[in-house]
């Protein structure tokens, strides 16, 4: 039974891998990093982030970083990017799970991940693919209630989903987190 299970699995990913590099329009490489430096999160099934979140799709998730909204609960470009980048990941990859972050939205009944959902369902994601972290008002919040989350969760790492701007500060804050923790996790920058 376990045997069909895995073949299944590569057939799945060997028609989704064909099925991308053969429809897969070209993109411009940004030179932000190997890992997942096309604007759109590297969605090639064979780019070093694709293999990362290949290698164990039930433990190894899509942390998507939250923004501040608009007064009246407009999205920032920056959020429009971040849930461009985490959508094209989560339909190349519909067997690992995406992190929303984000909490408060000042006097907005609803939080950040809240909107970032409709963000994401609107981009094609379902929504029993997303988890909801609505805590975090900033970024060491995000890290030490995502980290709390995936630890609890028994993941082994995650891609983390923002703007290159912001990618130094939130990798250093999550495997900060990770440490003061004790989760061995992995964490790979995926840019927006």
């Amino acid at each position: 039974m376990r045997l069909r299970v895995v073949a299944s699995i590569v057939v799945v990913v060997l028609a989704v891998t064909v099925g991308g590099l053969v429809s897969s329009p070209a993109r411009a490489d940004n030179g932000s990093s190997d890992w997942g430096s096309s604007g759109l999160g590297s969605s090639d099934l064979l780019s070093p982030t694709s293999l990362f979140l290949w290698q164990s799709p039930p433990t190894r998730y899509i942390v998507v970083l939250g923004a501040k909204m608009g007064t009246f609960g407009q999205t920032p470009t920056i959020l429009n990017e971040r849930l461009d980048t985490g959508a094209a990941l989560a339909r190349s990859h519909p067997f690992n799970r995406v992190i929303v972050s984000g909490g408060d939205t000042w006097w907005l009944p609803v939080s950040e991940a809240q909107f970032m959902n409709l963000g994401l369902m609107r981009r094609g994601v379902p929504m029993w693919q997303m988890v909801n972290e609505g805590r975090s008002t900033d970024t060491v919040e995000n890290a030490t209630y995502t980290v709390a989350m995936l630890k609890a969760m028994g993941a082994t790492g995650a891609l983390i989903v923002t703007n290159a701007f912001h990618m130094p500060r939130a990798m250093g804050d999550f495997r900060a987190a990770a440490a003061k923790q004790h989760a061995a996790l992995q964490f790979r920058p995926s840019y927006a």
